[in-house]
């Protein structure tokens, strides 16, 4: 089986390295990753089928480490179209990322950009219905993760949902094969290689959240991603 070693390499954007215009192209290499490499469609068919599953017309969702805040434009478009009625809480820790995301956002009044550690959400406990997160959880190692993913538990009312890379050597080979398509910018290229080496397989993904949350569902999906989620009772 081919099996790629884990490595704790350091990401730039994590180390604020760049110009903001740096960081500007690089989230915009990232939306495009997240539309066309099934991030985006994986969170958004998450959070409806629980959304419908409940009959909820309207929702409060939390978007942990929103980045440009692509998730969130995205999710309020589709629910629009759905019927449904979203407020989406777009939560990062760098204010250059807020920055950019409000040159995204404008003043739409469904997205509310929130500075915020994902240690200690800035939120009461049962006060959104969905907490989502994409491309955010390789970040950390696992007590790290179980730390977030209690967060999430406290904050939410409904559940939550992630979707993360998978790492595996033929992810690595695509992603430097079609990085002159997606990584256009030198912290893309530098962090989506790092990404990809701190990512996690599904099976150790499961292992991490199995103890703590054993209903919480792993899942892999084409190409090279997984993604956890669980529904409260």
């Amino acid at each position: 089986m081919l099996r790629l070693p884990q490595s704790n390499r350091e990401e730039l954007l994590d180390l604020n390295r760049g110009t903001l215009d740096d960081v500007r192209q690089s989230l915009a290499d990232i939306r495009r990753i997240n539309a066309w490499l099934g991030g985006t469609r994986v969170i958004c068919n998450g959070v409806f089928e629980v959304l419908e599953k409940r009959g909820l017309k309207s929702a409060i969702i939390l978007d942990v480490g929103t980045g440009s805040a692509d998730i969130p434009q995205r999710l309020v478009k589709l629910g629009e179209t759905r019927g449904l009625a979203l407020k989406v809480l777009a939560l990062d820790v760098n204010e250059r990322h807020l920055q950019i995301a409000r040159e995204y956002v404008g003043g739409s009044s469904e997205i509310e950009l929130v500075r915020g550690n994902a240690f200690s959400l800035p939120m009461e406990n049962n006060s959104v219905d969905v907490v989502v997160a994409s491309l955010f959880l390789h970040h950390f190692r696992a007590p790290e993760i179980l730390q977030i993913l209690h967060e999430w538990e406290r904050v939410a009312r409904v559940g939550w949902i992630a979707n993360d890379l998978v790492r595996h050597p033929l992810a690595l080979a695509f992603f430097r094969a079609t990085g002159p398509m997606f990584a256009r910018n030198y912290l893309t290229r530098h962090d989506g290689a790092a990404s990809i080496r701190r990512a996690y397989t599904v099976e150790e993904m499961h292992e991490i959240v199995r103890r703590d949350f054993p209903d919480a569902r792993v899942r892999g999906h084409f190409p090279y991603r997984l993604s956890i989620a669980c529904e409260k009772p």
